[in-house]
């Protein structure tokens, strides 16, 4: 459902269950902490990951310690104008965000009469082993819908220290760790950004990629992409790009706003859906739906014939 690294395990969400793999089959599970619903995919930051326990209940945990010292925050008392944590998307997005600095971006929907977007942002403070995360600073981030109806959340990652919000028809927002915003694009059908070699990239529809080499200030769009672009996964493997399209994994390349596309061999994937993949220790880790598939890196680069 979800994957992520720091370096020294991978870390693997499945339904009712949270996976510490460290490699050479040794591994952790806890179960019972994560939901059951696969539509819910949560993220996995440096140190902690989050994940809504209710409607209204969001929860923090060590990495490391899954099960140890839980941090809760209660959504209501917040806002006593939220209704739920945003949990599902329409496209492949995680319900939430974790940069590089360990501050939290989750989005809500409230009552409010404005119908404005809203976020929890939070600086958190992983904590030592043996104690749990706790937020250090919790503060609503609100942006204002369009004068259209159409806008809705639909994407939202986070790269680097800012996070990049997705509205569909209502634009690209960029959120920076102080609370403050503003749309750096307008109307898109975004469902993956990436950053690789410096140069954000945004599949959107219609064969069109737009970039940005201003860590996400301002775009330029071209043409000449694949539709399967639009609704694939990409993933850094050592010094290598990774895009999964379903069961299919490829190379990517870039070269300014062109590109070239190698098919991997994906033998024991083809009734599968790729949810992540990771690099630890010379070893690419294909979790799918139907397991959690291991090639040594040298192995995992050969081309499909």
């Amino acid at each position: 459902m979800s994957t992520g690294t720091d370096g020294q395990a991978i870390y693997l969400q499945q339904p009712n269950a949270f996976t510490r793999f460290l490699g050479s089959q040794s591994l952790v599970t806890a179960a019972g902490p994560l939901p059951s619903d696969v539509n819910v995919r949560v993220p996995f930051g440096r140190d902690f990951f989050a994940y809504p326990d209710t409607d209204t209940s969001l929860v923090l945990c060590r990495n490391r310690e899954p099960l140890n010292s839980r941090f809760y925050f209660n959504l209501r008392r917040f806002d006593p104008a939220a209704l739920r944590f945003d949990t599902k998307f329409f496209s492949l997005s995680k319900c939430m965000a974790i940069n590089q600095n360990n501050f939290l971006l989750a989005p809500y929907v409230n009552k409010r009469p404005d119908r404005a977007f809203t976020f929890v942002l939070a600086a958190v403070q992983p904590g030592a082993l043996g104690s749990g995360p706790v937020m250090a600073y919790m503060g609503p981030v609100v942006i204002p819908r369009p004068a259209f109806s159409g806008a809705y959340l639909r994407y939202l990652v986070a790269i680097d220290n800012y996070f990049l919000a997705s509205f569909g028809d209502g634009g690209i927002y960029k959120i920076k760790q102080d609370g403050s915003f503003r749309q750096v694009y307008g109307a898109a059908t975004v469902d993956a950004i990436y950053k690789w070699n410096n140069t954000l990239y945004g599949p959107i529809e219609y064969g069109e990629i737009i970039t940005s080499t201003d860590a996400g200030e301002t775009w330029q769009k071209s043409s000449g992409t694949p539709q399967q672009f639009t609704l694939a996964s990409y993933y850094p493997v050592k010094d290598s790009l990774v895009c999964v399209y379903s069961n299919s994994l490829y190379s990517l390349r870039w070269n300014g706003p062109r590109y070239s596309l190698r098919p991997l061999k994906n033998d024991g994937l083809e009734r599968a859906t790729i949810t992540g993949v990771e690099y630890l220790r010379d070893t690419v880790y294909v979790a799918t739906t139907s397991g959690l598939f291991a090639r040594p890196v040298k192995a995992f680069f050969e081309a499909k014939q």
